[in-house]
């Protein structure tokens, strides 16, 4: 089951190994091939993030992909107002927001008594929770 919130969460990000988050295969190639390359850093993904005040370790990142977003959406109803009519802000869309975000997908728990979920992440201006799926 899979349930759609659009809430914001705090999410810190960190290196893979250093955290003992595992990397699927659903991983873009280039961020994939970082792992396997010898002295090759560790790409930054997720590795814990706060939501409705437990905080949740990320245990694999699943997939991570881009998401386009209509220009004339807002990220979230509560930001700065538009820049005007017919005037693009600093982030290419109407108030400045981006054009383009990431979602990564990760399998994340709150704490060890508890299961495994899988988050939807959205990271954009500020990152929030778009989908859980237990």
């Amino acid at each position: 089951m899979s349930r759609s919130y659009h809430e914001p969460v705090e999410v810190r990000l960190g290196r893979a190994r250093e955290h003992g988050v595992r990397i699927e295969t659903a991983l873009p190639a280039g961020v994939a091939d970082d792992l396997e390359t010898p002295g090759e850093p560790d790409p930054q993904v997720p590795a814990v993030f706060l939501w409705r005040g437990r905080l949740h370790l990320v245990r694999a990142v699943l997939g991570q992909w881009s998401l386009r977003v209509a220009w004339w959406r807002a990220e979230d109803r509560d930001g700065p107002p538009a820049a005007g009519p017919g005037r693009p802000g600093p982030g290419g869309g109407p108030g400045g927001e981006q054009l383009e975000r990431v979602v990564w997908r990760v399998e994340a728990g709150a704490g060890r008594s508890a299961g495994t979920g899988v988050y939807d992440l959205v990271q954009g201006e500020r990152w929030w929770l778009e989908r859980v799926a237990d």
